[in-house]
């Protein structure tokens, strides 16, 4: 039976994912300072407001998590440092948008938490159970 020829093309590098957070900082606070410089009040900008706020916290929550998980845990999947950055910057969006109605308090927040912090936990749950034991 004959063997395949091993491909030698290279690679293509895989980004560094913290790269790739710090680009999302800049890219969400820079668009926020512009944002309330420039842009009225209306919709689109409390919109466009919500997502460069999740994207701004996103991206400086991962840099920080990322150190806690080296720090106190194990070295972690890039998937699951992204994962809970993102429920960092759903949640600073939740609470913004509450806060725009109005109907954001400790309770609230605590409840909102609270939920994203049990998803996490369902998810990493599910995460290990599939992880194979070597």
């Amino acid at each position: 039976m004959p063997t395949r020829k091993q491909e030698t093309t290279p690679r293509l590098p895989v980004v560094n994912p913290l790269l790739v957070a710090i680009v999302l900082a800049v890219i969400g606070w820079s668009g926020l300072a512009y944002l309330m410089n420039n842009v009225h009040a209306d919709l689109r900008g409390r919109v466009a407001f919500l997502g460069l706020w999740s994207i701004a916290l996103g991206g400086t929550a991962f840099p920080v998590i990322l150190a806690l998980h080296r720090r106190f845990l194990n070295e972690p999947s890039p998937w699951t440092v992204w994962r809970q950055s993102a429920w960092f910057g759903l949640f600073g969006m939740l609470a913004a948008w509450l806060q725009m109605n109005r109907v954001l308090n400790m309770a609230t927040a605590a409840f909102a938490g609270g939920g994203f912090v049990v998803l996490e936990v369902i998810l990493s749950w599910r995460a290990r159970q599939e992880t194979p034991d070597d």
